[in-house]
């Protein structure tokens, strides 16, 4: 599951090795989680409107439903200084599907790997 930090990181900059690693996937391999697409749909211009739709044509965008809000609701009580944001979301989206999540900013996901967290990052391999 990528991060939206990783696909704005992608469509602005498009490094060759991130996009090799994208490219060595397999169809069905990367998605993205509802709450990416929602930030992302937040912060497109319109020069960007092109690349913002084809986004699910590359990659699938998954629904955020009552798992992932039990499990969101899951990493509020297991870290309850934290505050509840975007980045929450997503890592409870990608707990609640046991998927690594990849992200080119690991360090405001790392506390919860303590939950059992998957994360790479692809621009620092």
């Amino acid at each position: 599951m990528l991060d939206t930090n990783i696909c704005i990181y992608l469509m602005r900059d498009a490094p060759p090795g991130v996009i090799g690693r994208f490219n060595a996937c397999e169809e069905g391999d990367v998605a993205i989680s509802a709450v990416t697409w929602a930030e992302l749909c937040c912060g497109v211009s319109k020069d960007g409107e092109a690349i913002l739709q084809s986004i699910p044509e590359l990659v699938t965008v998954l629904p955020f439903g009552m798992a992932q809000g039990r499990a969101f609701g899951r990493l509020k009580e297991m870290y309850p200084d934290r505050k509840a944001n975007f980045d929450r979301m997503i890592a409870a989206h990608a707990l609640s599907l046991d998927l690594v999540l990849v992200t080119n900013n690991t360090r405001d996901f790392e506390i919860y790997k303590g939950a059992g967290l998957k994360l790479e990052n692809w621009v620092q391999q």
